[in-house]
C-alpha cells in the first residue's frame, strides 16, 4: 500500500497493510533533536516516507490559520499597529492592532511577553492571543457586525497564489504516494481566538444570541473555505476543536451550539468526496456520540494520559464507525519514560485499538522537537515491533 491508501483505508476502516504510525512535529524552544528537515512540509514528508512512517500534506485556503496571515491583504481592510510601552505597574509593553474597514475598526491589543512569538505584530487567529488580550479583537455584537468583512472573499492574488500552492502540492502528493489533508477549519477555535476564553465561557451560559452570530458568521467562512478546499481535490478535511471539549463547553451547549454546525462542514466535505479529521485532545469521552452523530470519520487526539482516555471503552464505543488515530501521549512518555514503559505503551495501544480497523498510532499532541530523538527511536522500534 501507498502511505496515502493506507491512511485513507485507516480512516474508512478497512483493512490496512500495517498499522500507520504518523508523526506530527512541533517546535519547542531553540533546542531541536529532530535529525532531519521537518519545517518544510515537503522535506519532512520525504523524510518520514525513508524511515518507513506515515504522513500528509497540508494545502491551507486564504485567511486560514497560518502564520503570514495578513488582515491588509483582504479587500477593504486596512491593518496597523504600533506598540506602547509598560504602563505603571505593568511588566510588559502592549501590541494595539486594528483593522480598519467600511463598517467599523476592530481593535486587538495583546501583552508582549517575553515568550511572544509573533515579533511586532498581532495575528488574528493566535492561540498566543488567548492569555495575553487585553482588549480582543471581537467583545461585542457591534463588533461582530464589523468581523464579516475580515473573513470575505480573498483577493484576486491571493485566489491565484492558492491555486499555485495546491497544484504544486497535488503534485508533491502524486509523487510521494501521501494523502493531501485540507484546512485547518475551526469554529469554537476561531471563537476563543478572537473574543477571548472568559467571553465565551460566559456568553455561553447568558449571552446566547451572541454565540449564536459569532458562529454563524465562523460557519459562513469556514463553508466558503471548504469550497476552496474541496475543489483542490483535497484526500481529508482538518478541523481544530481544541477548544471544543468538555473543558469548555457543556455536552447540552455542544449539542445546541456546535454539532449543527460541525454537521454540515461534515456533510458538505462528504458531499465533495473528503474525509473529516477532527482534532480534539482533551475532554473528548462525553461527547463521543455527539462526534459520531456528525459523521464525523477520524478523532485525532485519543490521549490516555493527558485526557485520561479508557483506550478499551473508546474502541469499543466507536468501532467501525469512526478512526481513531493516537492511542500514546508524547510530551511525558516522549520526555521521561524509559524505553520499556514506551514499549509497553506503543505495545498496548496497538493490541486494544487496532483490532477491526479503524486506527493510526500517533503521539499526542505532538513531537516537541526538544525530544530526546532516542526516546522517539524507541517508540518507532515499539511500533515496527507490534504493527
Amino acid at each position: 500500500m501507498t502511505s496515502r491508501q493506507r491512511i485513507l483505508n485507516a480512516v474508512s476502516c478497512r483493512d490496512v497493510d500495517h498499522v500507520p504510525l504518523l508523526l506530527r512535529f512541533w517546535p519547542m524552544g531553540e533546542k531541536n533533536t529532530i535529525p532531519f528537515e521537518w519545517k518544510d512540509q515537503v522535506r519532512r514528508v520525504e523524510n518520514t516516507l525513508a524511515r518507513g512512517l506515515d504522513d500528509t500534506l497540508l494545502l491551507q485556503p486564504p485567511l486560514g490559520y497560518i502564520e503570514d496571515y495578513r488582515a491588509d491583504l483582504v479587500p477593504g481592510v486596512q491593518a496597523s499597529v504600533r506598540m506602547e510601552p509598560p504602563r505603571d505597574g505593568e511588566d510588559y509593553p502592549t501590541l494595539h492592532k486594528e483593522y480598519r474597514t467600511a463598517g467599523g475598526t476592530l481593535a486587538h491589543i495583546v501583552r508582549k511577553t517575553d515568550d511572544w512569538i509573533h515579533g511586532d505584530d498581532v495575528y488574528l487567529f493566535s492561540d498566543y492571543n488567548v492569555s495575553r488580550a487585553v482588549r480582543n479583537a471581537v467583545e461585542t455584537e457591534a463588533d461582530l457586525e464589523i468581523l464579516p468583512a475580515l473573513l470575505g472573499t480573498p483577493s484576486l492574488a491571493q485566489a491565484e497564489a492558492f491555486r499555485r500552492d495546491a497544484e504544486a502540492l497535488r503534485g508533491h502528493a502524486r509523487r510521494l504516494g501521501v494523502a493531501l489533508d485540507g484546512g485547518w477549519v475551526a469554529l469554537a477555535d476561531a471563537a476563543v481566538m478572537l473574543c477571548g476564553m472568559e467571553r465565551i465561557l460566559f456568553a455561553q451560559m447568558d449571552e446566547h444570541r451572541f454565540i449564536e452570530h459569532l458562529l454563524d458568521i465562523l460557519l459562513s467562512w469556514e463553508l466558503g473555505r471548504l469550497e476552496l478546499l474541496l475543489a483542490e481535490g483535497v484526500d481529508m478535511i482538518v478541523h481544530m476543536a481544541w477548544y471544543e471539549g468538555t473543558d469548555f463547553w457543556t455536552p447540552a451547549n455542544y449539542r445546541t451550539f456546535l454539532l449543527p454546525r460541525i454537521t454540515r462542514l461534515v456533510e458538505r466535505a462528504h458531499a465533495g468526496g473528503a474525509k473529516y479529521r477532527y482534532i480534539i485532545t482533551k475532554g473528548l469521552a462525553p461527547l463521543l456520540p455527539e462526534i459520531m452523530d456528525a459523521g464525523v470519520d477520524c478523532i485525532m487526539g485519543i490521549d490516555p494520559v493527558q485526557d485520561r482516555v479508557d483506550l478499551g471503552a473508546v474502541k469499543r464505543q466507536t468501532a467501525g464507525r469512526l478512526c481513531l488515530m493516537g492511542g500514546v501521549n508524547s510530551a511525558l512518555m516522549l520526555s521521561s519514560w524509559s524505553e520499556p514503559q514506551i514499549d509497553a505503551a506503543v505495545a498496548s495501544a496497538i493490541r486494544t485499538l487496532a483490532p477491526g480497523g479503524g486506527f493510526i498510532l500517533f503521539p499526542v499532541d505532538a513531537v516537541f522537537s526538544d525530544a530526546p530523538w532516542d526516546r522517539v527511536e524507541a517508540m518507532i522500534a515499539s511500533w515496527r515491533r507490534n504493527r
